[in-house]
């Protein structure tokens, strides 16, 4: 192992925790060792030179949360590949087989033979050109393992450790027991040795007194190996502690046995085992990769590249880190500082409540706590959208790279100083297959684990021939390499796939927010909320650490839909843009940009601009410059978008503007697909801060659809007009949506409100089924009551026929509240309302006054009229005249309304002589609703031979509502010759859309307006 990247700490002081150790940064890690009470890290410089590559090892001891150099390692000739670590001795094992030891020779511990110790690191004799690819070290003895398969022990075997037949041996020996298996993993225990063979099985030997040995049994100590066939699976792993064993299948499944004083076996208790047990907490959640067993508890990582650790956490004597701050296992009742099972160490980060991206490839235990690296990898890419053709500045994030700051800021005149990231040859590989694709390009280290680089052109290579048909988008690993190429970040373990990539096409809905029957549904929609939800954040933090190559759209968005929004925001727009189907959208920005106008032509409404108000507030103002300012500040707002599940483009939300600044800016959007560059084409756009002010008219009769004018505030031309109706809350109808339409020549918007009339006869069919039922209630009382039940069932009765005699349906004077869109989705809040007045019913017109100031004489009766039979036939009486300005009048007997609309509609016709009436034209007369009494009928002439008292004039005088207008007046010179002007064919209307007829009348003759009038009116 030799990479850059991050040294994490657990021991007593760490609280349980994986604490990084900045003393290692800018340092490549060569090798991580522990053993019993002390580890060790070997580094060295990343920069490529010949003083540099010297390598440095550091140690840390017991508790000790710094790490101490150990300059005795410079004595070793050659790379350090291993380092194993006993009570009172080391060995080292370099890159070219070469084994090292130094320290106490007690019980022949070093190999050289003899008693004498050696303060410095020295080759083993006999090991001289056995090419040793393993070594491995207890408290007092050592184990070697060549190339060809040998295994060499010496030191101490009391207990029969070393595998030889001899209890003490002062240099390697040959052990014969323990070649034949072809050990290619051996980890040595305080008394018992762990092998793995060849054929992936475990081999034990040594001391048994706690079942270490998984042989089912407690025995003597044994020099000869003993397989145990009661593991399942292949093994890929094994590791020895104290007094317990642990083994780890191909299958990610692990294995242990022996004293479980502390939970270190993590299975949920105390008991030692004599036989290998599956830990079944493990089983379906994590996969381990490996394992390391201490003296009191075993630490695991896992497939994630997490730490799990089960039976005592680290901890010191003098620590100040209380028990309560330490894992636990959450419903659990361990013993104090103790997990039974496995639990999840957490990563620390130097700064506080961050989230660490560290990925752990080695773990090395001891005693007193463990030792973790973590490579650098590669964990996030910005942005990680790039186009075929290249040059996109992308910038990948990469976990423990050197980087230094500058010691100083430097002058004008010094010259540059040259820090560790400038020293470094960094190349950045883009790797993808199917389609294939393997280019290096030249990077920088421009921040800390930051790496920029400039995307290269990919269009010729198999990948970017595919993507550049447009319907694809394909995933290329990032691989960064610090050393010139000779080791690089490894590749992902997993990446999203296109299919992916659609659970992060659009934000989620909230399905819990809805109402759920019972408290088990809801838990259920719950979790499965929570499963989408985190399902899509792994598929978009997995997609954001490779780079996405795509086909790029040249000419940007085609247009927007809808293209206007209001200030309040909240509208959801579709950019219409040819893009790949599947693609990462977390970097998708649709940008509002607001530019500033620099006039309105309205200077009233200029001076309320936030520009000109900051500078008329100002003590001497330039009003020349005032001229050619802005009105506002230029202004961008982005936001996220996301993909269309059609295929069509991008949709996004729109954000909320300033409502007193949305007059002084003219708008457009533009797209961006990585979240900087923005496609070259800027679409119109539109922002209205939209007000109903009124309704002309605002009434109209239930039967009858009635075209209606919105009258408006802040209004602007869009492409879509949509009204919505809402309806009284205890009717229980839902809103309406009816089409507007825009009206170019007098920029008016108007709509026809629909009729009632289904929803009048249902519930007027409705109320004649309820009279009926109480009608049946009250014909058949019930047995027993005595009639008591009678009186209110005809009263109940009484009520619901006066309902059902309402022709309306009791819908007359309903209020409908009318809100306008301008872009089919966000509309008003002004709760303007119209009113459905009931049928109307129209009485015959009459003539209720004369003009203003117009007096009109009554015929007087002819004296020498003769009289009796032979007097002659009395004539027809004249028609009904009017003059310009006479006070007509309709009653309405029915549907009466408060109107400021109303209007009486008559025809006016011409008659030469006995000719037909010919028609002149079609005149509505505005309307009003008036009060007044009934007119009293004409008395009949007095009979002089039988004279009669007048009649009692009445006490209380009724009224009537009228619908009165003033007759029109036409021109003399606008009639044909001779002809004589009449009015007919009237009708009444409350809102002036929706007429109802009089009852026919012979015609009203109306006198033009003579001459003299008109003169006077010019």
């Amino acid at each position: 192992m030799i990479a850059s990247g991050e040294v994490f700490l657990l021991n007593g002081e760490t609280s349980g925790e994986l604490k990084p150790q900045p003393c290692f940064l800018n340092r490549n890690i060569r090798v991580l060792a522990a053993g019993l009470d002390r580890a060790y890290v070997a580094c060295e410089s990343p920069v490529k030179s010949e003083e540099a590559r010297q390598c440095q090892v550091l140690c840390y001891r017991g508790d000790a949360s710094e790490p101490v150099p150990c300059p005795e390692f410079d004595a070793i000739e050659g790379r350090i590949r291993q380092i194993a670590i006993g009570s009172n001795h080391l060995l080292v094992l370099t890159y070219e087989g070469v084994v090292y030891s130094r320290g106490s020779a007690a019980y022949g511990c070093l190999g050289h033979g003899g008693a004498k110790d050696a303060p410095e690191f020295l080759p083993v004799p006999a090991l001289r050109g056995k090419q040793v690819k393993i070594v491995a070290a207890g408290p007092m003895y050592s184990v070697a393992v060549t190339h060809d398969g040998d295994v060499y022990s010496w030191g101490q075997a009391f207990q029969g450790e070393t595998g030889l037949f001899s209890a003490v041996e002062a240099v390697p020996r040959f052990a014969p027991a323990v070649t034949p298996f072809r050990v290619t993993e051996i980890s040595c225990g305080h008394g018992h040795v762990l092998a793995r063979t060849e054929g992936q099985q475990v081999i034990s030997w040594g001391e048994n007194t706690c079942g270490q040995l998984g042989l089912g049994q407690k025995c003597k100590p044994t020099y000869k190996p003993q397989v145990l066939d009661s593991i399942p699976s292949q093994i890929g792993m094994v590791s020895a502690g104290w007094a317990h064993s642990v083994a780890v299948g191909t299958d990610g499944r692990v294995y242990t046995w022996g004293l479980n004083s502390h939970g270190q076996l993590g299975l949920g208790d105390t008991a030692t085992r004599m036989v290998p047990h599956l830990v079944h907490e493990l089983v379906n959640v994590h996969q381990v990769e490996s394992v390391q067993a201490a003296k009191t508890f075993t630490v695991f990582r896992t497939s994630a590249k997490r730490a799990l650790l089960c039976g005592q956490v680290p901890c010191s004597p003098n620590s100040q880190v209380s028990p309560e701050f330490v894992p636990r296992r959450p419903g659990e009742k361990d013993p104090t500082g103790c997990l039974l099972s496995p639990v999840a160490l957490n990563i620390a980060t130097p700064t506080p409540m961050g989230k660490s991206y560290s990925e752990l490839s080695d773990i090395a235990a001891f005693d007193k706590g463990a030792l973790a690296f973590a490579t650098s990898t590669v964990h996030r890419v910005e942005p990680n959208l790039a186009p075929s053709h290249g040059g996109t500045v992308v910038q990948a994030f990469v976990t423990g790279l050197p980087f230094e700051r500058p010691r100083r800021k430097r002058s004008a005149n010094e010259t540059a100083e040259v820090l560790i990231q400038d020293t470094i040859p960094v190349m950045v590989r883009l790797k993808g297959s199917a389609p294939n694709l393997d280019v290096v390009v030249p990077g920088k280290i421009v921040d800390v684990d930051t790496v920029e680089f400039i995307t290269p052109d990919v269009a010729q290579s198999p990948l970017g021939c595919v993507v550049e048909q447009g319907t694809t988008t394909a995933a290329v690993q990032l691989r960064i390499s610090i050393d010139g190429g000779f080791t690089w970040t490894p590749d992902r373990t997993s990446a999203p796939t296109a299919a992916d990539l659609d659970m992060t096409a659009r934000p989620l809905e909230k399905t819990s927010a809805k109402k759920k029957s019972n408290m088990q549904t809801g838990l259920k929609h719950f979790k499965g909320e929570f499963e989408a939800i985190r399902h899509a954040q792994n598929c978009a933090d997995l997609g954001s650490m490779v780079l996405w190559i795509t086909r790029w759209p040249s000419d940007g968005p085609a247009h927007v839909e809808p293209c206007a929004s209001p200030v309040g925001g909240g509208t959801e727009i579709l950019l219409h843009c040819n893009l790949p189907s599947r693609m990462p959208t977390e970097r998708l920005t649709v940008k509002f940009v607001c530019t500033p106008l620099l006039s309105l032509g309205d200077p009233a409404l200029e001076a309320t601009a936030p520009l000109r108000r900051e500078v008329n507030d100002m003590i001497l103002p330039n009003h020349d410059m005032l001229a050619t300012m802005p009105l506002a500040m230029p202004l961008e707002v982005p936001v996220c978008g996301w993909l269309d599940l059609g295929g069509r483009g991008v949709r996004c939300v729109t954000p909320p503007l300033d409502a007193e600044s949305v007059k002084f800016y003219a708008y457009s959007v533009e797209l961006s697909l990585d979240g900087r560059a923005f496609l070259p084409r800027a679409l119109p756009f539109a922002v209205f801060d939209l007000k109903v002010t009124g309704l002309e008219p605002n009434l109209g009769p239930l039967n009858d659809g009635t075209e209606v004018v919105i009258r408006t505030d802040g209004f602007v031309q869009t492409d879509i007009q949509r009204v919505r109706l809402d309806f009284p809350k205890d009717l229980g109808w839902p809103s309406k949506l009816v089409p507007a339409a825009y009206d170019h020549t007098t920029g008016d918007v108007s709509f026809v409100m629909p009729d009632l009339a289904a929803e009048v006869r249902q519930r007027a069919e409705e109320d004649r089924a309820m009279v009926a039922a109480l009608s049946s209630q009250v014909a058949e009382p019930e047995a027993g009551a005595d009639g008591g039940d009678a009186p209110a069932a005809a009263a109940d009765a009484e009520v619901a026929a006066a309902t059902a005699a309402d022709p309306d349906g009791g819908l007359g004077g309903l209020e409908v509240f009318v809100e306008l869109s301008l872009n089919g989705q966000n509309f008003t809040e002004d709760r303007i309302h119209f009113t459905y007045h009931s049928q109307l019913v129209a009485g015959a017109l009459e003539v209720l006054a004369p003009p203003e100031g117009v007096v009109i004489e009554q015929p007087k009766e002819d004296p020498k009229a003769k009289k009796g039979k032979g007097a002659a036939v009395e004539e027809p009486p004249a028609a009904v005249q009017a003059m310009a300005g006479s006070k007509l009048g309709a009653e309405l007997r029915a549907g009466a309304a408060e109107t400021a609309f109303a209007a009486i509609r008559a025809e006016l016709v011409t008659k030469v002589g006995d000719e037909e009436p010919q028609p002149f034209k079609v005149v509505d007369m505005p309307a009003t609703l008036e009060l007044l009494p009934v007119r009293a009928p004409t008395p009949p002439p007095p009979d002089p031979k039988n004279p009669a008292p007048p009649p009692p004039a009445a006490e209380d005088q009724q009224m009537r509502d009228m619908l009165v207008a003033f007759a029109p007046g036409v021109r003399f010179e606008d009639l044909p010759e001779g002809a004589a002007l009449f009015m007919r064919a009237f009708q009444v209307s409350l809102n002036g859309k929706c007429f109802v007829a009089c009852p026919e009348l012979p015609p009203v003759k109306l006198e033009p307006l003579p001459k003299e009038a008109v003169a006077q009116e010019g």
